[in-house]
């Protein structure tokens, strides 16, 4: 499915089992349901051609370009088998999806599930893709040399729309992550966090295909 980048986040959810590939057909700044437009230098994303809009999912702001990511919406409707009442241990299931996906494509890399609470200061709260929250998939992730957890490199961002009939799952990964973009457009520093997410590179396009594949067969779609 291709369009604007609203038009897409405000698709109206249908409470059945789906897999859906969103591509945008304009840049755009994607806000958090409840995020302000002043975090955006609206001026400057005029000056690039860029929409500033805001989701219904949860989350920190998203920037959007053609051919630059994979969106994929999953929605699991109440009473399927994948679904899950608390809200974070709901996407489990999805991040092992797509973990597994990315295992296939990078079978060097070391890929993990985020299964615990928000990782986020305040500020990294802003961009999605500066926080981790559960479900969400990181590269690398280890510990330091007093013990502690590090976290690793995000490289899928989940957010989660709930209706009382189904839940709608937003998940994004991308080729690269342009912090200097992000730099120029927020009016906000940039969180620090962002510099630890990474995108996929010229695996986005094989990753696309097999994890496709892997969420119609995990929720059990006909094709």
């Amino acid at each position: 499915m291709r369009g604007d980048a609203e038009a897409l986040h405000h698709r109206e959810i249908v409470p059945n089992a789906a897999v859906e590939v969103l591509e945008v057909t304009r840049a755009a700044m994607v806000l958090g349901s409840t995020q302000s437009f002043d975090v955006v230098d609206r001026d400057q994303a005029e000056r690039l051609g860029m929409d500033v809009v805001r989701r219904r999912s949860g989350g920190g702001a998203v920037l959007l370009q053609p051919d630059d990511h994979v969106w994929i919406d999953v929605t699991v409707p109440r009473g399927h088998r994948l679904w899950n009442d608390d809200v974070e241990r709901a996407t489990w299931w999805l991040g092992d999806v797509w973990c597994a996906a990315l295992q296939v494509i990078d079978p060097i890399a070391e890929w993990k599930v985020h299964r615990e609470k928000l990782l986020a200061s305040g500020p990294e709260r802003v961009v999605c893709f500066a926080s981790v929250g559960p479900g969400e998939v990181v590269r690398r992730g280890k510990r330091d040399n007093d013990g502690e957890k590090v976290v690793g490199e995000k490289v899928v961002g989940i957010s989660q729309r709930r209706t009382r009939e189904a839940a709608r799952f937003q998940c994004t990964v991308f080729r690269r992550i342009d912090v200097a973009l992000y730099r120029s457009l927020l009016r906000t520093p940039v969180p620090e966090g962002l510099s630890r997410a990474t995108g996929v590179g010229n695996r986005l396009g094989d990753l696309r295909a097999r994890v496709e594949i892997d969420l119609v067969r995990a929720l059990e779609i006909d094709l």
